[in-house]
């Protein structure tokens, strides 16, 4: 991800999808989890730029790797384009929702971050005792314009936000990884008119600052996964 991205241990990253009004409490390999992960290694994007990106060779090559994944941890991986943006920047980016575990969702995003050379991946691991929350906004109205968007999220605070458009409009997803958001969303689903769902959950960045740490961070997760779990399938083809 971008060098920026060293701020987002203090924030949240916001995604959109289509999705429910509520996000259901699901255990173990029932659980939705969810990751973010980018192929842009550019720290200078604007947000048009970024939109572009998401049409791009680059993007197309993550989500069709994060889809061939889902042999290797034998559950399917729904994968979809996303823009990540805040104050000063933005980037494209790929969503990825998959029922495993808390371990496996690690692993996974470890391999698309270590292979799209990133600094940082975020995930998100449904746990009703988790130190995070995640929360699905889906406006009332069609709302289509990103940049829009991504403006009244930065008026209401939000500095921080993954934007990806559905065929009917814009939905928002917002992993707060500190419990401080609430008060925030609330203004944002009031400003768009969105039905609003949460559940509580594990999450965090995986990765570090600088990219030769990151790289032995994901080479970790990776090489602690892969000895608990021999013989592990091959990506589908």
């Amino acid at each position: 991800m971008l060098t920026r991205r060293s701020n987002w241990r203090s924030l949240l990253l916001v995604l959109l999808l289509g999705c429910g009004t509520l996000i259901s409490a699901q255990q173990g390999r029932e659980s939705f989890n969810y990751g973010f992960v980018s192929p842009n290694t550019r720290d200078d994007l604007k947000i048009e730029e970024a939109i572009r990106g998401m049409n791009s060779p680059e993007e197309s090559r993550l989500l069709k790797e994060a889809v061939k994944l889902a042999c290797v941890v034998r559950s399917r991986i729904r994968a979809v384009r996303a823009l990540g943006s805040w104050s000063d920047g933005a980037e494209h980016s790929v969503m990825l929702r998959v029922k495993t575990d808390e371990a496996a969702i690690r692993y996974l995003l470890s391999r698309m971050g270590g292979a799209s050379h990133q600094k940082s991946v975020l995930y998100f691991h449904p746990q009703p005792a988790g130190t995070a929350t995640i929360y699905i906004l889906r406006p009332r109205r069609h709302v289509r314009n990103l940049v829009a968007v991504a403006n009244i999220l930065e008026r209401a605070g939000i500095g921080y936000r993954t934007l990806v458009p559905t065929g009917r409009a814009t939905l928002i997803y917002i992993v707060d990884l500190k419990h401080e958001l609430h008060a925030k969303v609330m203004t944002v689903a009031k400003r768009l008119r969105a039905r609003v769902g949460s559940q509580a959950g594990n999450g965090g960045f995986i990765g570090d600052d600088a990219l030769p740490q990151a790289k032995i961070a994901f080479e970790k997760e990776i090489n602690n996964y892969e000895k608990s779990h021999p013989n592990l399938p091959s990506s589908c083809r």
